[in-house]
């Protein structure tokens, strides 16, 4: 995992306590309150700027971090148009999942999964 994105998205409190030249990874476990670790510390749920979509089952909780799509709307849209909304701002060039989504990968899988 990249620590850009690490860095983006943990609280200020956190940021402070970050070790940058360790290396970073990502916990999709949502009985774990975990969502990122390293040889020496985690970061939990608390640690983090927004709600993670493996971690918050709720339908107000981000699918997409790039273009705001959240549980509700990927339920609500039953799969109709939302991924291929995405898929063409991903063909445009506009996507930023390596910075905004925790995970630090593109979020059509998750999309997916919801739909």
């Amino acid at each position: 995992m990249q620590v850009k994105t690490v860095k983006a998205l943990l609280s200020f409190e956190a940021l402070a306590r970050i070790h940058p030249q360790a290396e970073h990874y990502f916990c999709p476990d949502r009985e774990c309150q975990v969502v990122y670790y390293e040889a020496e510390q985690t970061f939990t749920v608390d640690d983090v700027r927004l709600p993670v979509f493996q971690k918050d089952a709720g339908p107000d909780t981000l699918v997409c971090y790039c273009f705001g799509f959240t549980r509700g709307d990927v339920l609500a849209d039953a799969g109709q148009t939302i991924p291929a909304a995405i898929g063409e701002h991903v063909k445009a060039g506009r996507c930023g999942c390596d910075l905004r989504n925790p995970q630090g990968s593109c979020c059509l899988g998750n999309v997916k999964a919801v739909s």
